[in-house]
């Protein structure tokens, strides 16, 4: 079947399937609530979304069974997202009026009529929003809750964009049929979800520099479902990795066709990324298990004055390292490293002048203890 036609169809379900959902009121008595994504901007911009969903109550544990687990996996997926809802953001004395589209999302992505103070001189340089659902259709609903919105300061010296599946998460993608990332998806939580030796205090030796006193901010771009959203944001609290905004991906059947031009999730959310903040270079950080690689390389050819350095961890592939390595030698002028280990990285990364060794061991000893 041509995959046009595919298309027209799957989203000609879709939509039916949602017209009878709210017709039949299915899930209407569950209460509606606001997922509230991470933010980010500057001092004129700002970029923040989330979702309106019905509460399908889901309970965390760190000593929660596969059973457990495998439930909220389902409940996760199998969500009931309300368009049309009313939501209102307040930032910088500033308030905005949004409708949720046909999946349930809300997207702010707008100039701030007024210039945002300068940052503090000091970290960490979240600031806070306030999100009201103001209501629904067909019900009335009122939910206020907070989020975090990234605006980087002074203290920043330039910026790292990391993916996070078998990136700093052991993911396996590229298992058989990807049942291993199947299994670890449906029945693991953030506790039990393993990351990558080292990755954690790399990460943080990034994020102050090599002088050890920066503050540099952290992006993660994944092509992760937003459904995965609270699970990816535990993990890398548990394990300790540098908060940032998660930039992840609509699991659920394409309502809109995509522009002519759209290059991918990926190379879209990071160019989005580097437009914002035109004066800060970026490492980027991947995998060679899927396109990582390709589209780092895309970005260096527009920027190659914007981008400090390019780490791919190996998934353990010979055909897919001897392919990588071939891509990343084309990035000439770029420090460039294909490694299976984060340690061989941070020394990689201390000589290029992105951090420090004495950082890095002492993050290193303090996750150790």
């Amino acid at each position: 079947m041509p995959r046009p036609l595919l298309h027209r169809w799957s989203k000609s379900i879709s939509r039916a399937w949602d017209k009878l959902r709210v017709f039949l009121r299915l899930g209407s008595h569950l209460p509606a609530t606001v997922q509230a994504y991470r933010g980010f901007g500057n001092r004129n911009y700002l970029f923040m979304s989330g979702r309106v969903l019905r509460d399908k109550s889901i309970r965390k544990d760190a000593a929660d069974s596969t059973w457990r687990n495998f439930i909220n996996t389902v409940k996760r997926f199998n969500s009931r997202e309300i368009n049309d809802a009313s939501v209102r953001i307040h930032f910088g004395g500033e308030t905005f009026d949004l409708l949720t589209d046909a999946e349930g999302y809300y997207t702010l992505d707008t100039h701030l009529k007024s210039s945002l103070p300068a940052p503090p001189l000091e970290p960490p340089f979240w600031q806070r929003a306030q999100i009201e659902l103001l209501g629904i259709p067909g019900q009335s609903a009122y939910e206020k809750s907070d989020t975090e919105v990234l605006i980087p300061g002074a203290a920043a010296s330039f910026g790292i964009i990391s993916d996070i599946d078998d990136t700093i998460l052991k993911t396996y993608v590229t298992s058989w049929l990807k049942w291993r990332m199947i299994y670890l998806t449906i029945l693991k939580n953030a506790v039990s979800r393993q990351a990558f030796t080292d990755v954690s205090s790399f990460y943080q030796a990034l994020r102050r520099g090599p002088a050890g006193t920066d503050y540099n901010p952290f992006f993660y771009v994944s092509n992760s479902p937003w459904n995965l959203y609270d699970l990816l944001e535990e993990f890398l609290d548990l394990n300790h990795l540098p908060r940032g905004p998660i930039m992840l991906r609509d699991f659920g059947l394409p309502y809109e066709d995509r522009p002519a031009n759209y290059r991918g999730h990926k190379h879209e959310q990071i160019l989005r990324i580097m437009e914002l903040y035109p004066n800060l270079p970026f490492v980027l950080i991947g995998d060679s298990g899927e396109k990582d690689t390709d589209i780092y390389r895309a970005v260096a050819a527009e920027h190659p004055d914007r981008i400090k350095a390019i780490y791919i961890r190996d998934v353990q592939s010979q055909d897919r390292a001897k392919r990588v390595q071939g891509i990343l030698d084309d990035c000439q002028g770029i420090p460039c490293l294909l490694t299976s280990s984060y340690a061989e990285a941070t020394a990689h990364a201390a000589k290029s002048g992105l951090l420090s060794m004495d950082t890095y061991d002492r993050f290193k000893q303090s996750l150790l203890l």
